[in-house]
């Protein structure tokens, strides 16, 4: 799976239908690849369940980000228009986290080892132990 830079742009839809017993997601989503390609993702589902994840047809590879956007805007209109969704801004907090932390955590980037910390020698107390400390 390629890797992701961040999310150029995202959306969020909700269909709910109580006569039908709907409760359903649909989130869009343009991701910068760290190649500098863009991918359009999408993730849909009953709300609170794992929710499915794909790459719109034609949405991989893309070079520039206009054509991506165009696609999710078309994507969109399909399933407002067609379906009946309504957008919720942030109505499943995080659907897209664990494609980030995915990218960022396969980058291991080698640091540098940290110096060793110095030896210091125990301070010497003077006398005969405690008792001649104060007196």
């Amino acid at each position: 799976m390629n890797r992701y830079r961040s999310i150029k742009s995202s959306l969020d839809l909700h269909l709910q239908d109580l006569v039908r017993n709907h409760d359903k997601v649909y989130h869009l989503a343009v991701f910068e690849r760290d190649d500098g390609g863009y991918d359009v993702l999408y993730r849909y589902g009953r709300r609170g369940s794992t929710l499915r994840l794909g790459i719109l047809k034609g949405g991989e590879n893309l070079r520039d980000y206009q054509t991506a956007s165009r696609l999710m805007n078309r994507k969109e209109a399909e399933q407002v228009r067609g379906d009946g969704y309504q957008y919720a801004d942030g109505i499943t907090p995080g659907v897209w986290n664990d494609l980030l932390a995915a990218s960022t955590a396969t980058q291991n980037i080698q640091q540098p080892p940290a110096p060793p910390e110095p030896e210091v020698p125990a301070p010497a107390i003077g006398g005969n132990g405690p008792k001649s400390w104060f007196w």
